[in-house]
Order: C-alpha cells, then structure tokens, then sequence
C-alpha cells in the first residue's frame, strides 16, 4: 500500500466513523452555557469537550500515585506554545527538564498516560499534542512507586477525555552549506473516548550523503603514495639500507636521478603516460612531487540514510476498573556510508614495454572504483508489547510484556583483488598500460567485511501499587514488582575471510519493593511543626544468568516544610550488568578513520575496531540525590516561576564506558587496544568497550522556569472551567469564544500540582522561558588500580565541559509563535603526551529557532482557503549562527582530526514543514453536552 493510498484511507476513518458507545464516566461538574463568539474569533474545535477538573481524593484526574508534587505542569496552551508535531518531538524540546544525572541506562524517562503504566515508549511517542490535556514532570523517586529503577525521571500525560483527528506533515531540511537535503513525511491517526482509544502512525524519511568534498576538510594523505593517475617510486628499501632515503624507498633510477641532478625516489605518473609509452624526460618533468589525492570527493561525512516505520496501538477497557494496551510496530533504517577509493600496488620490472626504467619500480594508484569501497547497514526491528491495568480496592494492578526480534546486517568493502592486473604487468603483456586504463575483467572485488546480528527479547512484569495500612500522618503505600526477562543475541562477523561465530543467551528474574511511610502532615495535625514529611525505602534482587545475583538498596525522604519549599533526598546502592550488546555486538572494522595520535601529535589514517567486549564485569554504583524545588509566587499569581536545584553525587566501581581518545593515559592502562607499526605510527585502535576500576562524578544542577500570559483578553471570552487551574475566575464570566487556535484547546492543564498556573485567556498571549546551570563539581576515573586517578576536569582523558547553561525562550498569541532553544559549554584542554601536546577545545555557544504559523487562527485566509483549517507551517533553524567548536594546540593549530567540519559536518539546518490537522466534522460532544454554538464566519464583502 502506498503511503498516499495509506493517508487517503485514513483521512475517510476519520471523517466517516462512527462514534463508539460512550465509557461509562462519572458525572462531571457542570459547566457553562457557551455564548456566542464574536466573528473572527479563532475557534478550538476541541474546547467544548473540555470537562472541569475532575478532582478525586484531592487530586486531579490521571494524576500520578504518591505524595510527590510535579516539578513542572504544563496546560494545553503551554504545550502548543512549543510547537511540536508529537510526543516525541515534545519531550525533545523539553530536554533540559527531563534530563537526570545519573541514570543507568540511555536517560529517558519513564512515560505514563493518566498516571498508568504503558506498554512502552512505542505506545505513546506518535500522539499529537492537541490531544494532551496536561503534562506532568516528576523527579526520580516516582519511578519506584510504578516498579522502575530510582534513576528516572517521570513523565505524565494526560489525556483529553475526547479527541479525534488525522495529522499528516510533511517537511524538507537542508543544510546552508549545501551538500545534505532531508525529507520526512509522516501520518498520525489518533483517537480517544474515555478509557477507549487507538492510534496508528507511519513515517518516512530520506537524508542525502554529505561528502568531504562539500566541506572545507583537509585529509593526510595516505601512508603510502596513492593517487588516480598514480605514483612511480623505487622499491622499499630494507632496514638499515644506506641507500634508504626519508620516504623509505631507494632511487627509482640511475638514469632519472642523472638527468634531474638528484637522487629521485618518488614521481607523478605524466597524463600522457595513459596515451602510450612515456619517457625518461616525461617523468623529470615533476620528480620528487607526488600527486595526491585526499579522497574527500569518495568520502562521506554524513552517510545517506532511509527510514520507514509503522506503529499501531489499540487501548480497550476490560470493565469498570480495568484496561488494556495492544501495541505493535516495525521499523526499518538503511545507512550507506562511502569509504574512498581502493588503492593498487603493483612492481613494474624493467622489461615492461610502457616502463622507461633501467631497474624495477613500484607504481601506486587508485582504481576508480568506489562501490568496492562502501558501508552498508541495514536494521530492522518488529516490536509487539502489551500493557494491562486495574485497581482492585485501594490497589492498582499493571501487568506488561512485550517481544522485540530486530536483525543488523552490516556490509564493508575491503577493495579490489589486483593479482591478475598485476600478473599481466609483470609478464610485460604488450596490450597493458599500467598507467593507462585498467581493463575491469583484470579486476576483482574482494570478498567484503560483513557483520550479522540478530536479536530475541522477550519480557513481562507485574507490578502492585496500593496503601499497606494508614498510619497517623496518611496512608502507608507501597509498590511490588515481579519481572522476568530473556534475550537471546546471535552475531557473525567475517574481517578479511575470518569468520567469528559469537552468542549470548541471558535470562533473568527480579522482584522489587518499595514501602512509603509518612511521617508528618500539617493538615492531618501530626507533627504540624515539620510540615508534611515521608520517608521511602526500596530493595531490589535480580538473578542474571551470566553474572549471578545483583541487589539494589535506596532510601529516600520528601519534605515539605513550607508550601512553597519542598526538599527530596535519596540514596541507592545498585548492581548492573552491561548489556547483551555491549557484550556481543559483531566485530567491525573501519579503514582511513581520521584519529589524533596524542603519542605523535599528528592526525592519521587507520583502522577503528568496534563490537562488543565478552569480558566486560558488572559494575556497582551508589548515588545520592538532593533536591529543592521552590515556587515564591502565590499560586493564583499571573505569572508562575519555579525555581530548582539538585545535588547528585556518583560513585561507579567498575563502570563500563566507551573507548576514548588514545592519551598517553589511555594507551598506558591499554596498551594491547592499539597497535603501531615499527617506526612508532598508529595503524589500528581497538574501540570497544572497556571496564574503569573507578569513576566519580559529583554536580550540581539548577535552574528555573517562568510562564505569564501578556496582553488583553478579547472582548467578552469565556474562560472553561479548569482552564486556568487555580480556581475559577473572579466575578462574572468574561463571555466570548471557547479557546485559543489551532485545535488545541484548554482544558484542565491549568491545574496547579507543581507548577502549572492560571494559563492565558483567549485573545491573551503567553511567554515562557527556562533556564538551567549544569556545574560538575567533581569528575574523576581510575582506569586500574595501583594507576594514578585521572581529573577528567583538569585535562585528563574523556575531559569535559565543567559548566553548561541551556536557555529555552518561547513566546505566542493568536496562532502565532517563537521558540529559542540556546546551550553553552565551557571550554577545556586535553592533556597530551607533555605539555606541549595540550589540545584546548574553545567554549561553543548554539542557537536553534522554530517559528510557526497556525493559520486556522486566521478567519480571513479560511474564508478564502476553508482546507486550511487545521494547518501550520513552521520554519526551523537548528545552530541558527552556524557555530563549531574550535579545537588548537599551544601554537593556535587545529589538528586534522579536529576541524570543525568535522565536529560538526553538517552545520546549520533550515526546515520548512506543512502541518495538517483533520478533525471530525463537527466537534465531538460529551453526552448530554450541548455544542457551543459556533457561528459560520461572515462573507467577505462583495469586490468593488
């Protein structure tokens, strides 16, 4: 099915289907006879579905379980102000928030819906925001109240009650250098009634190649003469040789060093020479100036790449109380990355009938041949998960599973096989010009380099959130997981005809606990003077087939002693073991990879070995956390800030980490991961994973975020109940139409929990800005023991900004909208073999913009255009002023392996990108609502 076919039916779905029975809901706080709008006001198709909010136990609908108040709340109209196209996209713009220091794994945090459990990230990335009522950030300790590990942190989106549209965008991206163009297309079906709804998502997208060429790179040339039209030099002089000369080879010929006047050892091959037979004097004309050729015409910076993917999600109550996820999905990416030219060495003997020469000489060319010289890799992953969820009593229920089977098939040419070329050469075959064309039946591809992996995961938990027993100060609530997980991971490797058959089978067993006690509660009048004050304890045991038993112990303590101010403390001593992939990816191996050499201070070409590493060791990390979250305005304040710190101190014994650069540091405590050749020059790194005894990190992080709504509401708007969040508004209801543009609506995201406040009325603007501090405080490694520790912020290997300031400023009204996304890092050197090898990497400073357009917000283009109702167009400029790190020596000399293109090859982006938001006919009613009535726009007046 094509993809047009595919949005042509989705689109019919959306417009044609029947509305399902209503879920049987609780009655719902009355609202408000709608008024009239006034003509030309925007219109939310969605605003009158908007119930107020549902307080339950004094807390609002899909909030999260426990006492621990959100970092941040964000209502509908703070949601669209970013922009985004999804979920995905959202969380992306949100990255300073949900960022946290010490997490385990890749540092994403845990998603709920309606503050449940899901299948996974799968289930949720695709939906649009317009159907998202509010959003909740959370710190880490929530995690464990829903089974995870305490070093996430925790997303809540809660969902509209109704909500029903097709969202197709399509978007084109390309760099202003040049080189590099970028198309994605994507489509969104996405339903929701109730605890009823269902998704389905495709997506394509397409990046061109970005080759050296189109970059100011300057490449080493090779070790060896290479060139297309090819070099003439004399054979390799043996060791010791007096006849040795600095290039190692010996004089081509006597005859040729006579009539240049010098010792030759080394000539271009003359353009004439492809034509015929060439002399003597032909070859004089440039002795001793080698042509080169730096290959950044064969080379790709940024490989071309396609991607395509599928996604669909079914969620069905199972009766009152209960409910049930169905996900599934498949997702497919093709990488092909361009290595250069494969070069040819062959002795051309004194007899050949082409060869000018007294005595045998080498001839060194590249043959025009760059698909022998190729990286291919293709993946693909197929995902089924499943997520079902109830209460029972006081107690939640949620049990998940899911299977994931992905496979990698990665292809690396290794060049031509010569030997017949050669052969004919050195028969003298008078029908072969060795500097001329090479016939192709004389030249073979060699076998290439391949790497097969493929992968099983199955996995399945259980998990029980309930209240143990009530104690004076509150309810003693508690969360038990049971999980159980297998994954099976088979991987073949050939490199040069060898063949490396390599597997892992890992099955493994947990059972977690978490006990939440309070302690004192002001509104309860149990130690008032404390304010309100819980502790939490957690444990964890995991079975690991291939390491054994691993154990987690944390302890933890929310405070609240003024309403403004709340303190969290945590501590968590865990065990873990380095991923199936870590362990046993297949063995590939890169050639002409650009790497500093730190030993002798120069850039060269060689060959990066990546894979996994089967004797990697778990590793034990203990952690403390204190935070601080304070909210100085009161909470029916226009304008809300929030202002938080955290502490996090970090110890890891035997951390598994990434390879780095090769300091003189790293090649001491590795001396077998790189090898060099007699006179001392870099020919391979071996970059796979590696064990450090010790690592530890201390930081601290703070920062704040403000929202206030600007300018006038419009005459006689009515604001919905729950719109604003701190309660309703003063005195009479202002009139006028039921929400702001672009089919995002209101809503209860007004709710206050931790940070949301009283949104902007319609006709009301909004301008918000974040702004965060990232300051390591500590940050050292010891490699081995007995080794001197290593001051990753004094130099030492793996150096690293000591400070990072990330800046979010984002302002909108009627439709229209900015969002400024801006970062900071420090500077700092790297410490070389001695001093005078330091490399110093300079401060870098990005700037991104997003402008965007809903043009719904416009009555006068939807009287003349009605199909844009639902439309946005954005424009985007990622590293708005096209900056790059600047990388220098003591002498301010940038080494090859650290120009700035190729830090950052592909610079900066402009994207353009069409947004269309289909929705029902009408607008979806909540039973026995009655619509708002919603004038049809006046005509436009008749031409003079």
């Amino acid at each position: 099915m094509t993809l047009s076919l595919l949005i042509l039916g989705m689109t019919a779905a959306i417009e044609g289907a029947p509305e399902a029975a209503p879920v049987q809901q609780q009655p719902a706080a009355q609202v408000q006879q709608t008024p009239q709008q006034p003509a030309g006001a925007e219109v939310d198709p969605y605003a009158a579905e908007v119930d107020a909010v549902e307080v339950v136990a004094g807390k609002p609908r899909g909030a999260v379980e426990g006492d621990v108040k959100p970092d941040l709340t964000l209502n509908a109209a703070q949601i669209r102000a970013y922009s985004a196209g999804s979920i995905s996209e959202l969380m992306a713009f949100l990255e300073p928030q949900l960022r946290t220091s010490s997490s385990r794994g890749d540092g994403q945090p845990v998603v709920l819906i309606n503050g449940r459990r899901t299948s996974g990230f799968q289930e949720v990335r695709d939906i649009p925001p317009e159907a998202i009522e509010r959003m909740e950030i959370l710190p880490e300790a929530v995690s464990l109240t829903y089974g995870y590990r305490a070093d996430q942190r925790v997303v809540n989106f809660v969902l509209r009650r109704r909500f029903r549209a097709l969202t197709n965008e399509a978007g084109l991206k390309g760099a202003t250098a040049g080189g590099r163009t970028s198309a994605d297309l994507q489509s969104t079906l996405f339903r929701v009634q109730g605890d009823q709804r269902w998704l389905f998502n495709g997506k394509l997208s397409h990046d061109t190649p970005l080759f050296e060429t189109e970059r100011d790179i300057v490449r080493t040339p090779s070790g060896q003469p290479y060139d297309l039209t090819g070099n003439v030099t004399g054979l390799r002089a043996p060791a010791n040789d007096p006849n040795s000369t600095l290039t190692g080879f010996l004089p081509i010929d006597p005859a040729l060093t006579a009539l240049v006047g010098a010792p030759v050892t080394i000539t271009p091959v003359p353009a004439s020479a492809a034509l015929g037979a060439p002399s003597l004097a032909d070859f004089a004309a440039d002795a001793g100036l080698p042509a080169v050729d730096d290959l950044t015409s064969w080379r790709s910076l940024a490989p071309e790449n396609t991607t395509a993917s599928l996604t669909g999600a079914v969620t069905r109550p199972l009766g009152k109380s209960s409910m049930a996820t169905i996900t599934g999905g498949f997702d497919d990416t093709s990488t092909l990355s361009y290595l250069g030219l494969p070069g040819i060495r062959v002795v051309v003997p004194d007899g050949n009938p082409f060869s000018p020469f007294t005595q045998d000489v080498q001839l060194f060319r590249y043959a025009d041949d760059y698909v022998s010289m190729t990286r291919k890799v293709d993946t693909q992953k197929a995902t089924v998960t499943a997520a079902a969820n109830g209460r029972i009593k006081d107690w939640r229920w949620t049990a998940t599973g899911g299977y994931v089977y992905s496979t990698s098939e990665t292809t690396t040419g290794r060049g031509l096989d010569a030997s017949a070329f050669a052969a004919g050469v050195a028969a003298g075959d008078p029908t072969l010009n060795p500097f001329g064309n090479i016939p192709s039946q004389l030249l073979a591809r060699t076998s290439p380099d391949t790497a097969h992996s493929t992968s099983n995961n199955a996995n399945g938990e259980v998990v029980l959130v309930g209240t143990l027993l009530r104690a004076p100060a509150g309810k003693v609530s508690t969360t038990f997981k049971a999980g159980a997980n297998t994954q099976n991971q088979d991987s073949r490797s050939t490199r040069a005809g060898l063949v490396v058959d390599r597997d892992i089978s890992r099955t493994s067993g947990d059972l977690q606990a978490s006990i939440s006690v309070p302690i004192a509660n002001r509104a309860q009048g149990v130690l008032p003077f404390l304010g309100d004050l819980s502790v939490n304890f957690n444990g964890q045991y995991e079975e690991v087939s291939d390491f054994g038993g691993l154990t987690t112990l944390g302890a933890g303590a929310n405070w609240t002693p003024i309403d403004p101010v709340s303190f969290i403390l945590s501590y968590s001593d865990d065990q873990g073991a380095p991923s199936a992939s870590q362990l046993n990816d297949p063995i590939l191996s890169t050639p002409n990879v650009s790497i500093f050499d730190f030993k002798n201070n120069r850039t060269v070409l060689a060959t990066r070995i990546e894979g996994g590493n089967p004797n990697l060791l778990s590793d034990s990390r203990q952690v403390v956390r204190l935070g601080v979250n304070i909210r100085p305005l009161p909470r029916d304040a226009k304008t809300n800030l929030q202002i938080n710190a955290n502490y996090t101190a970090t110890r890891v014994d035997d951390s598994t980490n990434n390879f780095p650069a090769i300091t003189a540091d790293i090649e001491q405590a590795f001396p077998d991961r790189i090898r060099r050749d007699a006179d001392g020059n870099l020919i391979s790194v071996d970059s796979r994973p590696v064990n450090y005894a010790k690592t530890e990190q201390q930081q601290v992080r703070w920062g704040f975020n403000l929202s206030r709504p600007f300018g006038q509401p419009r005459p006689g708007g009515f604001q919905f109940p729950g719109r604003g969040g701190g309660g309703p508004p003063p005195g009479p209801p202002p009139g006028g139409g039921p929400g702001a543009s672009g089919g995002g609506g209101g809503g209860g995201g007004g709710f206050r929990g931790g940070g949301g406040f009283r949104g902007p009325r319609p006709g009301q603007g909004q301008f918000q800005v974040s702004l965060y501090h990232t300051w390591k405080l500590r940050d050292e490694i010891t490699i081995r023991d007995g080794l001197p520790i290593i001051d990753r912020l004094n130099g030492g290997s793996g150096a690293s900004p000591e400070h990072e300031v990330q800046l979010q400023a984002g302002v909108s009204k009627s439709g229209m909208g900015a969002f400024l996304n801006g970062s900071w890092r420090s500077g700092y050197r790297l410490n070389g073999a001695s001093a005078d090898k330091d490399l110093f990497f300079g401060d870098l400073s990005t700037v991104s913009l997003n402008l965007f357009a809903d043009l719904s917000a416009r009555p006068d283009l939807l009287r003349a255009h009605p199909w844009l109702r639902g439309a946005r167009v954005q424009l985007q400029a990622q590293n708005l002023f096209d900056t790059r790190q600047d990388v220098h020596d003591r002498l301010g000399l940038t080494p090859q392996a650290y120009q700035p293109d190729y830090r950052d090859p592909i610079g900066r982006t402009v994207r353009i990108s069409f947004r269309k938001l289909i929705g029902p006919a009408r607008p979806v009613q909540p039973p026995g609502r009655r619509p708002p009535a919603v004038p049809t726009p006046p005509p436009a007046p008749p031409p003079r």
